[in-house]
């Protein structure tokens, strides 16, 4: 999904910079090597585009230079196991999560991530991607996460669909209104 924003923005005329975590993958039933995935991948979406793997330490000084250069930063972070995605999350300007209602319970560290990251920045406005607020199991999240924490929206949109419709919601819901003084 934040690949697809990514590409819209650029679509759009903006120079973006595309930052994703590399994550550990299980290759002939063994343990994945953690250490050596300790990276990120970042590509400008622009003409003459390249990619180029980030080490973790140097992330910070990644982020601060493409500040300077892109008008959007888009960040793709599977999972916030380490000291690198936190400390990304922490310079964000917004943070967006897909929920699915029926294991957020098992996915109890995002709330304490997203503490941890208003630690460092505690203006971080953040938008959850909810695919049933309806149901008991969505409400339930809805009633946590409202009230353990400021400055949150919900967004009722599907975690495994991404299609034309659901990232047109998304795009809209982050750029055109709530969070244009954000990106402005």
């Amino acid at each position: 999904m934040a690949a697809s924003i990514a590409r819209r923005r650029a679509r759009a005329g903006r120079n973006v910079l595309f930052i994703y975590k590399k994550t550990a993958t299980q290759r002939n039933g063994q343990q994945p090597d953690m250490a050596a995935t300790d990276s990120w991948l970042a590509t400008a979406i622009k003409t003459g585009a390249e990619l180029r793997e980030v080490a973790a330490e140097d992330i910070a000084a990644e982020l601060a230079l493409a500040k300077i250069q892109y008008h959007d930063i888009v960040v793709d972070m599977p999972k916030l196991e380490d000291a690198s995605s936190l400390y990304v999350l922490a310079t964000a300007q917004l943070a967006v999560f897909a929920i699915q209602t029926s294991q957020w319970h098992t996915d109890r560290q995002l709330l304490s991530t997203i503490h941890a990251a208003r630690t460092w920045n505690p203006d971080l406005p953040a938008l959850l991607l909810v695919d049933d607020m309806q149901g008991a199991a969505g409400q339930g999240l809805l009633s946590t996460f409202s009230e353990q924490l400021g400055n949150v929206r919900f967004l009722q949109l599907s975690a495994n669909r991404v299609d034309d419709a659901s990232v047109g919601a998304l795009y809209h819901s982050i750029y055109a209104g709530c969070a244009a003084a954000v990106c402005a």
